[in-house]
């Protein structure tokens, strides 16, 4: 079971040695918690909510874990299983886009004679950035070095073409 899991993980946190202490510890009966544990009953959302603020972690991954145990319990397949597949590969996907931004980007100093300044002052944090074409709007962000280094290449590289 994808949900007891969670339970294992209290246990070390808190350093419990056994199914009636966390029963305790989690205000449940020691029934309970057994049978989530061997999978006989599968914790209800409020259950979740309480295992995900004593471990610090998102509720959403409890209750999908519960939600995909309740589904393979009455032999259905969970939508659960598909939605959490792909929140997964979204966030691996962010993260690589990010670390490549923070390794590939070129710092101030670099960047610097390459945009034709001679001086990069240390508190131009803000650039303005359009939001659409139809709106019209101009909105200052708040940026890195790395990320203002950026749109600037990007707008002499536009501009050349």
């Amino acid at each position: 079971m994808k949900s007891a899991k969670y339970l294992e993980q209290i246990k070390a946190k808190h350093g419990l040695s056994n199914d009636r202490q966390l029963a305790l510890h989690l205000k449940k009966s020691t029934g309970t918690i057994s049978q989530y544990m061997n999978g006989t009953r599968v914790m209800d959302d409020e259950m979740c909510l309480a295992i995900a603020l004593d471990l610090g972690i998102n509720p959403i991954e409890i209750v999908g874990a519960a939600c995909i145990d309740r589904a393979e319990k009455s032999g259905q397949k969970s939508l659960w299983e598909v939605f959490m597949t792909r929140m997964a590969a979204t966030a691996s996907a962010l993260l690589l886009c990010f670390s490549v931004n923070l390794f590939v980007t070129l710092e101030k100093a670099e960047a610097a004679p390459v945009l034709g300044y001679s001086h990069v002052d240390e508190s131009e944090n803000f650039i303005l950035c359009k939001m659409t074409s139809r709106m019209k709007a101009w909105i200052p962000l708040k940026i890195s070095a790395a990320m203002r280094t950026f749109f600037a290449t990007f707008a002499l590289q536009t501009a050349a073409s």
